[in-house]
């Protein structure tokens, strides 16, 4: 894992746009197409709000999620209703490029529904993570099962409110090339500590295949 911190504020979020524009160049160059999972949170908004600045070919972009809440999709705390106001509503973007997970129909529904969206994904270009105060990311809570073998977690427990949530399992995002970490805020300050010495904790059982960069703004 490759840590990044910044002492500037505005220069985390331009680092973090850079760092997916570079991907996406990349990819769009190879493949035509670039697959980027979204993560939630009020970090992830302010990163989405320079990111929708960016000039690129929009229509090869593809949008999926880490993780959702089992709530409406209107819900304020919904991974989707939050990348929809602060960035799909920005970008000429068409629904057929935004894959969203239906927290509405409840754990288990919604995660073989989403199963069946992203089955014919052999593997993300790039996954936006952010991180909890415990060294979870997407859902997936320490001490809690991390796997599945369909890639999708279905989860009832959550330690966080709401209880019900859908996950992509922490083998499916390690299957991916690029996972980037988001984190800003001194409360971040003891976990990030926890994740450099090595503590086992959802954060660090991330292993992609081409590079992971923890990148965080604690001011």
């Amino acid at each position: 894992m490759q840590f990044r911190e910044f002492s500037d504020e505005l220069d985390f979020y331009k680092y973090c746009v850079q760092k997916i524009k570079e991907v996406s160049e990349t990819k769009i160059r190879a493949h035509n197409e670039f697959r980027i999972v979204l993560t939630g949170g009020e970090t992830a908004r302010l990163v989405y709000a320079e990111l929708r600045e960016l000039k690129t070919d929009w229509s090869k972009w593809f949008f999926y999620f880490g993780d959702e809440r089992c709530v409406p999709e209107t819900d304020p705390d919904s991974n989707y209703f939050l990348a929809e106001k602060s960035l799909f509503e920005y970008i000429p973007v068409s629904k057929s490029q935004i894959f969203r997970i239906q927290g509405e129909l409840g754990a288990e529904n919604g995660a073989i529904e989403y199963s069946k969206l992203i089955n014919s994904v052999a593997s993300f270009d790039l996954v936006l993570l952010g991180l909890g105060e415990d060294g979870h990311v997407a859902s997936l809570f320490p001490g809690q099962n991390l796997s599945d073998p369909k890639g999708i977690l279905a989860i009832s427990n959550s330690p966080k409110p709401p209880m019900e949530r859908i996950s992509l399992s922490i083998d499916r995002i390690n299957s991916s090339d690029f996972v980037l970490i988001i984190a800003k805020g001194k409360k971040k300050t003891v976990i990030i500590d926890r994740i450099k010495s090595g503590e086992v904790l959802p954060a660090t059982s991330l292993a992609p295949r081409k590079s992971l960069e923890l990148c965080y703004y604690l001011n």
